[in-house]
């Protein structure tokens, strides 16, 4: 079967909730920029407070300036009935305060990609190094098919690792549960920021 695949990050909308504290609150937090389990350090009793400067639309998949995927039960529901809590996605769940400071009802989770692939086209691709042979940021991501394993629907770009990237029928999957938040850039198109 042919996939087509997108890098993923959660929506910035203006009207959507966002969390912006997390290097306040976890110790060793680029962890979950790298696809490094994070677990150890971050116990399920860690709070994290909605911001207060965003909007108040609670969506499933939270806006954050950190690279990481804040999940709802909606959509950590979605990964595990897909086989991806475990070795490919590390779940840490956590408590989510409102704008108040209380304790909300709904159980969000962070969802934090362990698998890396070796896949970017780096004569296609637009990007820019940070080294000699490292890759600082993207900008356009064309991928080479032939080196995606054929079970990976949730992957970081090793040679980017911030960057995470989304197969077309996983996304299906989460339209399909009406999941919300959720900003997807389809491989070969500019991305936007």
């Amino acid at each position: 079967m042919s996939y087509s695949y997108c890098t993923l990050s959660p929506l910035l909308d203006p009207r959507a909730v966002q969390i912006v504290e997390l290097p306040d609150k976890v110790e060793r937090y680029f962890y979950l920029t790298k696809g490094r389990p994070v677990a150890p350090h971050l116990p399920p009793t860690t709070e994290f407070s909605l911001y207060e400067r965003a909007g108040d639309m609670l969506t499933d998949f939270i806006g954050n300036p950190d690279c990481v995927l804040y999940v709802s039960e909606r959509a950590q529901q979605v990964l595990a009935a897909r086989g991806l809590v475990g070795a490919a996605v590390e779940l840490l769940p956590f408590v989510l305060l409102d704008k108040r400071g209380r304790k909300m009802r709904e159980p969000y989770f962070i969802a934090n990609p362990l698998r890396s692939v070796s896949c970017v086209d780096r004569e296609r691709s637009k990007y820019r190094l940070d080294g000699p042979d490292e890759i600082g940021d993207i900008r356009m991501l064309h991928v080479r098919d032939d080196s995606i394993p054929g079970d990976a629907q949730l992957f970081r770009v090793a040679e980017f690792p911030e960057m995470m990237v989304l197969r077309s029928d996983l996304l299906e999957a989460f339209q399909q549960a009406g999941l919300t938040g959720l900003a997807v850039h389809p491989t070969g198109t500019e991305i936007p920021g």
